[in-house]
């Protein structure tokens, strides 16, 4: 079995996620967040988008009922992916935004995954809502490096 190393760390506003995946390239590292066959996979979420600059960025949760809908900001294949976000059921709902860049990996054979998520406030709320995004990848880093090592993943 390949070992993967995630860090995911608290910094100030923002959430950095950083997910190592040997053996894997950018561009089907990349491919977690931009094809609907992969992403569902992993997140459970069905995708829409076309990837061009200023297109809708939507990813419906049938076992939710919610919807995360936003834009994408900036994509270039096999390296980078920015997209702002909120729910649609709470339209009083802070835009955030999850930057996602993919690298050749430092020391190893395959790519270097990092989100950056964010920003958030001091408020309250807007720590609860980081602890929450921290929390969120977390989990599902793990599940996103578990298909992308599979064959075809």
């Amino acid at each position: 079995m390949t070992e993967h190393s995630i860090t995911v760390a608290d910094a100030g506003p923002m959430v950095h996620a950083t997910l190592r995946l040997p053996g894997c390239p950018p561009d089907r590292a990349l491919a977690a967040f931009t094809d609907p066959g992969t992403l569902i996979r992993w997140w459970s979420g069905e995708l829409t988008t076309n990837m061009s600059v200023g297109s809708p960025y939507s990813v419906h949760f049938p076992q939710h009922g919610q919807t995360m809908t936003g834009v994408v900001l900036s994509y270039e294949p096999a390296s980078r992916l920015e997209f702002t976000w909120a729910w649609d059921n709470e339209p009083e709902e802070v835009s955030r935004t999850v930057l996602v860049t993919v690298g050749a990996g430092t020391g190893f054979d395959g790519t270097e995954l990092t989100v950056v998520h964010g920003p958030h406030g001091d408020s309250e709320a807007e720590l609860a809502a980081r602890k929450g995004h921290r929390d969120g990848w977390e989990y599902f880093l793990p599940r996103l490096a578990a298909v992308l090592s599979q064959p075809g993943g």
